[in-house]
């Protein structure tokens, strides 16, 4: 797979917001994702803000993939469509405690009461 014709950044992309220990120890993406991530991410955000205008067909071809004309085809659109999905997306919150309030409302055996030890 050859690599894309993006500019590199001349500062590495960082996010603190979302990956506070970095994109590398986020557990999110793997080292090569985020290597491009870090090399290739203030020009994508600046190609996606408008700030940067593309010069080459593969510059080109990202501006399509972020306007939703076409799917992501080289190794750097999909680490930059991971990256959006995972900081831009809807987080998820699981936990492992009842939806229920107060447990007595709905179970005629549960009592608040200390257990009498006998």
């Amino acid at each position: 797979m050859r690599a894309p014709d993006i500019r590199i950044s001349a500062k590495p992309f960082i996010d603190r917001q979302h990956f506070p220990y970095g994109f590398r120890k986020s557990g999110d993406f793997s080292i090569a994702e985020s290597d491009l991530l870090t090399q290739y991410g203030k020009n994508l955000l600046a190609f996606e803000s408008g700030e940067l205008a593309p010069e080459t067909e593969d510059e080109k071809h990202f501006l399509d993939f972020i306007q939703g004309k076409t799917a992501a085809t080289n190794a750097v659109e999909k680490a930059w469509q991971k990256y959006v999905h995972l900081a831009r997306g809807k987080k998820h919150f699981y936990t492992l405690h009842s939806s229920a309030s107060n447990q007595s409302d709905y179970d005629e055996d549960f009592s608040d009461e200390e257990f009498d030890v006998a």
